[in-house]
């Protein structure tokens, strides 16, 4: 049996979390915590120089002699609160953006048609390319989401595996469903997070300073309030260990926004009145999930 790293003082795995290092199941068995007094996030730097990489480019766009552009991504990015040192591993200590929703619901979208960087060799070239042939095409992938039901207090979570087993015309209704179809009319929500979306879309089309390679979006919205009035979304970037400096400091990220774009046109498809809902058998969870980590649970 693994041995587990110890658990630092006042922390446990992270509650909702949906992709990424999951405490005792990654290769490391570490993984993201939170703080239980404070719900503070807890990432671990982990394998040199991604780690490294990702806590100088929060300490960057966070400095004071960060360009406008790269201000204006702050709000689109988890806040750094510090780091912490515990048991010879280091970790970043982030906003936890899920904290203040009720019943959260979260997806993790990695951009980008590429996802490996100059470092990859031809091996991880390879791997990376085959785990989700269409992102090539799409310029996107979803590696997990989490939604709550409201009509039987449930949680259903989806995990990358089963989201990779979608084909790029099954994934517009994974999209669908995490944001609440069938059960719920979903259009109210969506739009609410395009908003967010053709934001940062703009944001991103101006700032020349960085490429960010395997980042993710992480959207989030309560599952239990879905009238306009009472919607709330948040729409957050994460993951930059494979962020680098651009070599040409006069055009975008390409890459980063055609993943972006395509993105924000599969939502348009969400909203458009023509669009219905096309169950998928790949995410019926009533039948046998012994090689999966996806679930169904009844809060009590």
């Amino acid at each position: 049996m693994d041995v587990l790293p110890q658990l630092p003082p006042d922390t446990a795995p992270l509650e909702h979390q949906v992709a990424g290092h999951f405490y005792g199941r990654s290769k490391t068995k570490f993984g993201l915590l939170q703080r239980c007094s404070t719900g503070d996030v807890l990432k671990p730097l982990l394998n040199p120089p991604r780690g490294p990489r990702e806590h100088q480019f929060y300490d960057n766009i966070f400095s004071d002699k960060i360009s406008g552009e790269i201000v204006k991504l702050r709000p689109f990015l988890p806040k750094l609160l510090g780091t912490y040192q515990f048991d010879g591993m280091t970790y970043l200590i982030l906003e936890n953006i899920i904290q203040s929703y009720e019943y959260p619901c979260a997806i993790d979208i990695k951009l980008g048609r590429v996802t490996y960087d100059c470092e990859a060799t031809p091996e991880k070239i390879e791997r990376q390319i085959a785990k989700f042939e269409p992102a090539a095409e799409i310029g996107f992938q979803l590696l997990g989401w989490k939604t709550y039901r409201q009509l039987d207090n449930s949680y259903i979570y989806h995990d990358k595996k089963c989201a990779r087993s979608l084909t790029k015309d099954d994934l517009l209704y994974g999209m669908a469903h995490f944001f609440g179809a069938p059960e719920y009319d979903h259009r109210p929500i969506v739009r609410a997070v395009l908003e967010r979306l053709v934001a940062l879309e703009q944001i991103m089309a101006k700032q020349y300073e960085f490429v960010f390679i395997a980042s993710s979006l992480l959207i989030v919205y309560d599952g239990k309030n879905r009238e306009n009035d009472n919607i709330k979304v948040d729409v957050r970037l994460v993951d930059f260990a494979h962020v680098f400096p651009s070599s040409s400091n006069t055009e975008p990220d390409e890459n980063f926004l055609f993943g972006l774009r395509h993105c924000i046109n599969y939502l348009k498809m969400l909203i458009d009145d023509k669009f219905q809902y096309i169950s998928i058998d790949k995410l019926d969870h009533t039948t046998n999930l012994s090689t999966s980590t996806c679930y169904k649970t009844l809060l009590k």
